[in-house]
């Protein structure tokens, strides 16, 4: 897979969180949770349960356990990673969560 362009801000957050350009790439190749956050982005992530699915596993070299928490801000006008979160499952992370 070639590499994914990230912003200047992308970059920065993924150094400070430990992200590796593998787990990214990993995340968009496995994402199955998508939803519309603006102005032509979409928030990434990859559900636990996709992740239980042994194939799966088999196919990612990042940990399962690393990559459900993560969650990418992509945008479609430039292409590249607007930012990268860690997905928390309360009120913090709401924004980027699609609600029921």
């Amino acid at each position: 897979m070639p590499s994914v362009a990230l912003s200047k801000h992308a970059a920065m957050r993924a150094n400070q969180r430990g992200v590796t350009h593998r787990m990214i790439e990993d995340l968009i190749a496995c994402a199955d949770v998508e939803a519309p956050v603006g102005r032509g982005c979409t928030v990434l992530r990859v559900s636990r349960a996709c992740l239980k699915d042994r194939a799966l596993k088999g196919a990612i070299s990042t940990s399962p356990e690393k990559l459900s928490s993560l969650a990418l801000i992509w945008s479609d006008q430039t292409a590249e990673v607007v930012t990268l979160l860690i997905d928390h499952a309360g009120a913090r992370g709401r924004r980027y969560r699609p609600s029921h």
